[in-house]
């Protein structure tokens, strides 16, 4: 018999445990339990009351309710009372009909009793299965992957491995097992002359020597079988303390060839290009030749003929009939235009010669320059210049200047026959961070339709009898705007003026910006 103090001690311990305890004497009557108990299996209190039930009463109240699943309840419970009579240690888990996942252990004492301790295990087999899922995922995720990957712990005993690395490094079936090591691997490969003619046990033990001082790295080998490699490790960290190594291995052969063919194109697209350098050399050397010769060679011979014309003109004008007045005249002009030609020509072939001088030029001053210059040729006519302030530019002073004759010398040109003429020169925004700078006049204009030929030497878009020139001017204009890397274009309409846009790079507002 057990005095009430020790029952009193007994029940005050096992009521401050964290999971459900009951005791039952060698007849399977109940001596003690805890409030867990009843809080754990949801026990009524009316089950413990007026006195503590058998083993035969709880499980025959479990079975009655479902606890056990199909069957017959009486039956459940002598079949429970019947194991539990053998008083045997046991441990087992059962799931109750609300998914309480509760471990059963029960131990027999030497005075007679038996314990069991019931504890809810729920979290913990949630976390279990939500393991062994994740576990399902990263086999799944990792043997899906083309590169092989290897986790080596800090001791080299390879922990996780895919099928992609067995495949890469052409491994033995059986090699790859739980507790493999680096050691074996390494030697396995230097076994069948994954390393070339290498001593193993030596190569075994200089790989392992680096392997364990886990530092990063990244190599490229070549397999026997032709096959490249590349393999990348890092250590592997877990709480701030190096644990082990993730290495990577990525075929990269296919990657290696189209580099080597990569590298042999442009090998010859280098030879091309040389060639092709030598060749547009020579052909300036050519191009430099004529230019001399079209100076000398020509310009003597025309001089000669406006010479003798002129002569002729004075000295046996009274002799000519006026036929032949005429026809001196067409001479004397043609051969000024012949001239005009040629200076046009030599001008349009200094432009790709001449080094640029990159600065910041104020296209405002230029443009007031030409335009004070081009008044003064013809004092008679007037037009209503526009040019706005501050237009300023990167670009070479000289060719600028070239290119605004050029087009501010059209825009002269074809208003002339406008009664209020009207030339502008502004700022535009462009697409981009840059400024476009406008040419614009409301003189003949021109149909688009004939756009793409406007910057084609010698291509007029008017008759020579409507205005004279040789069809030059605008190709020296595109040819120093591109020198400079940028852009032009025109656009236009008969009878309402045409519009010239160009484009250089690092366009600015006012010469503090730059």
């Amino acid at each position: 018999m057990h005095s009430l103090p020790n029952l009193a001690l007994l029940q005050s311990i096992i009521d401050h445990l964290p999971s459900a305890v009951t005791m039952f004497d060698a007849e399977q009557r109940m001596v003690a339990c805890n409030r867990q108990l009843r809080q754990l299996l949801d026990f009524p209190d009316e089950l413990f009351e007026p006195t503590l039930p058998t083993l035969y009463d709880l499980a025959l109240f479990n079975a009655r309710r479902g606890e056990y699943g199909p069957g017959e309840p009486q039956q459940q419970a002598r079949e429970l009372c019947e194991r539990a009579g053998t008083r045997q240690p046991h441990v087992f888990e059962r799931q109750r009909p609300d998914g309480t996942v509760i471990e059963v252990r029960g131990t027999p004492l030497p005075t007679g009793e038996f314990v069991s301790i019931y504890t809810d295990i729920t979290d913990r087999k949630r976390a279990e299965q939500e393991a062994r899922r994740l576990a399902v995922y990263l086999d799944a995720v990792i043997n899906a992957l083309p590169q092989g990957v290897t986790v080596i712990d800090e001791n080299l005993v390879i922990r996780l491995w895919n099928r992609s690395f067995e495949q890469l490094l052409g491994l033995p079936p059986g090699l790859m097992k739980p507790g493999v090591t680096f050691e074996e691997v390494t030697r396995n490969n230097a076994e069948r002359g994954e390393y070339g003619e290498v001593d193993i046990e030596t190569k075994v033990r200089e790989s392992a020597e680096l392997a364990r001082r886990f530092l990063p790295h990244r190599l490229i080998r070549q397999r026997p079988d032709g096959t490249t490699l590349e393999i990348q490790g890092s250590a592997l960290s877990v709480d701030g303390r190096i644990s082990g190594f993730v290495t990577t291995y990525t075929d990269i052969t296919q990657l290696r060839e189209t580099q080597n063919a990569l590298e042999r194109l442009n090998a010859e697209l280098d030879q091309r290009v040389t060639e092709r350098t030598r060749e547009l050399q020579n052909l300036n050397r050519d191009l430099e030749s004529f230019t001399y010769s079209v100076s000398h060679d020509l310009r003597t011979p025309l001089r000669s003929i406006q010479g003798f014309a002129s002569i002729l003109g004075e000295t046996e004008a009274d002799r000519l009939t006026g036929q032949g007045r005429e026809s001196l005249e067409r001479i004397r002009n043609n051969a000024g235009k012949m001239g005009g030609l040629i200076n046009d020509l030599l001008a349009m072939a200094q432009q790709s010669r001449v080094e640029l001088n990159i600065r910041p030029v104020n296209v405002s001053e230029l443009a007031r320059s030409v335009a004070s210059d081009l008044q003064r040729t013809d004092s008679s006519r007037q037009a209503d210049w526009r040019i706005q302030d501050d237009i300023w530019v990167h670009a070479d002073p000289a060719l600028m200047l070239i290119l605004m004759e050029n087009l501010l010398g059209n825009a002269w040109k074809y208003t002339g026959r406008c009664e209020q003429a009207v030339i502008e020169v502004m700022r535009a925004d462009g697409p981009d961070i840059s400024s476009d700078v406008v040419v614009r006049d409301n003189g003949a204009g021109f149909d688009m339709k004939y756009a793409e030929q406007l910057f084609q030497p010698f291509k007029r878009l008017h008759q020579p009898d409507e205005f004279e020139g040789t069809g030059i001017g605008l190709a020296i204009v595109q040819r120093i705007v591109l020198r400079h890397g940028g852009h032009i274009a025109g656009e236009g309409e008969v009878g309402k003026g045409a519009a010239f846009r160009f484009r250089l790079p690092r366009a600015v507002l006012a010469p503090h910006v730059l």
